[in-house]
């Protein structure tokens, strides 16, 4: 979605598409968690939880972190793949997918950029 992002339907997209249902952790943090299974999912708002007041790219456009981590790899990659796919076809959101730091894929941004 350009400009600003609505938390609220990301972590509903995000629950949506997983299964999952999420918790602010602590209340007030714009920190979110889930579990399922062996599963634990994090939203999380960058800027509120890193304290970044001026952002620079790909951060400035990329607010929101969600984090797939589990105990089976490939199943976490699966599931992440699975959130990105859904979120990429609904046409809302500019993506990236990383795995630990390593650029996978994304809707716009060149991945010799990264």
């Amino acid at each position: 979605m350009e400009g600003s992002l609505d938390l609220r339907r990301l972590l509903q997209d995000v629950e949506n598409v997983l299964g999952v249902r999420l918790w602010e952790l602590p209340e007030g943090s714009r920190r979110f968690r889930g579990e399922l299974g062996d599963h634990l999912i994090h939203v999380n708002d960058e800027f509120a939880v890193n304290g970044i007041d001026n952002p620079t790219e790909p951060f400035k456009s990329h607010p929101y972190e969600v984090i797939v981590d589990a105990v089976d790899d490939a199943d976490g990659r699966a599931m992440a793949v699975r959130l990105y796919e859904a979120m990429k076809r609904s046409g809302h959101y500019r993506l990236i997918l990383l795995k630990e730091g390593e650029f996978l894929d994304s809707t716009h941004f060149p991945a010799g950029e990264w």
